[in-house]
């Protein structure tokens, strides 16, 4: 009897195992068998919708220049990556922040796991088992997002699904609590994307949108933040400043500072938001309202809210109100410091 030389037997056998390995999304679906989210959803605030035009081109042998992957928005160096599934560690190597990782699941092994910048907890080599929920490291800081692409062997070759895809009702369940109603506001159709579809040069886009926030999904749940105030001088002849500081998780976020002032109900509860000029406008909705300034946003963001000494005898009850939304224009920073009520009182006039 013949004995085969391992290489020989390797090459008899690897088509077998690739064909084992093989899963038809086109006529079967994507399975959602992933109970475990490999980042904690508390530490994010914003994520990039799959063939979006976040960070750079990376796309399939189906698909050319979109980002078929999800950045998750903002993750720190206390964010614990996990693994999602149980599987083998298949490829492994250092990137310009850290360790990416790739995962190949042992339930449905044609589904592999790509996580990008993380900070090991222990080395890893491929051909390692891990389990699920099997702390793989950290984010490697705040000098990148975390991102996430998962990657299927199918019988016409590999494709890119979207992570949410594959997520089971429990494991969506701290997004749906942050506002998602469903996996498919994350993802930009294939057909849509074709209708207006990116050009490249290598990675980089070249035609970016006009309105970027279209591209990203920002989730509720922020913490307002703090505003202290310095008054000088009575009533009759008064000056206010407002010292605005956000939650540290959203500090160096692009957005929005907001200062507005409510009236109290006996004289109407009209709302006005002030302009950087120091004018006041009447607040009918995000699409008018002013932002104070827009910038990342960080500690102790100042506010002249009445820089020349003033008479606010008239005013006594309006009470000021300091916000920040996250987005980079005003409106959809608006409309997110009103989704995640992300306001505080900073001053009573009295």
């Amino acid at each position: 009897m013949k004995v085969l030389s391992v290489s020989l037997l390797l090459l008899v056998l690897l088509p077998l195992a690739a064909s084992a390995a093989s899963y038809d999304v086109e006529t079967l679906g994507v399975p959602r068998f992933v109970n475990t989210n490999y980042i904690d959803a508390a530490k994010i605030f914003a994520l990039s919708r799959f063939r979006s035009s976040a960070g750079h081109d990376y796309s399939d042998g189906f698909e050319t220049c979109r980002s078929m992957k999800h950045y998750f928005m903002y993750p720190d160096a206390t964010t614990v990556i996990t693994a999602p599934v149980s599987g083998t560690i298949t490829r492994i190597f250092d990137e310009w922040a850290g360790t990416q990782v790739q995962i190949t699941s042992a339930l449905q092994p044609a589904f592999t796991f790509i996580i990008f910048h993380i900070a090991l907890a222990r080395p890893l080599l491929v051909g390692d088992s891990v389990q699920e929920a099997q702390i793989l490291g950290n984010h490697i800081g705040t000098q990148t997002y975390s991102d996430i692409a998962v990657q299927v062997n199918t019988p016409d070759g590999l494709r890119l699904i979207s992570y949410f895809e594959t997520l089971t009702d429990t494991a969506f369940a701290p997004f749906m609590a942050r506002g998602i109603s469903n996996p498919a506001q994350l993802i930009i159709s294939r057909q849509e994307r074709d209708a207006a579809p990116y050009h490249c040069s290598g990675e980089q886009f070249t035609n970016l949108p006009g309105q970027p926030d279209i591209e990203y999904v920002t989730l509720n749940g922020s913490v307002p933040p703090t505003a202290a105030s310095t008054v000088s001088g009575p009533i009759s002849n008064q000056t206010i400043l407002l010292a605005v500081t956000p939650p540290t998780n959203v500090q160096g976020l692009v957005g929005s500072l907001f200062i507005a002032a409510l009236f109290p109900a006996s004289r109407g509860g009209a709302i006005y938001f002030l302009t950087p000029t120091g004018a006041w406008v009447l607040f009918s909705g995000c699409s008018t309202a002013p932002a104070y300034s827009q910038s990342q946003l960080y500690a102790n963001m100042g506010a002249t809210v009445i820089g020349t000494p003033a008479n606010l005898t008239p005013y006594q009850g309006v009470v000021l109100y300091a916000g920040y939304g996250i987005g980079t224009t005003w409106q959809t920073a608006c409309n997110n410091m009103l989704l995640n009520k992300s306001y505080s009182p900073g001053y009573s006039v009295q």
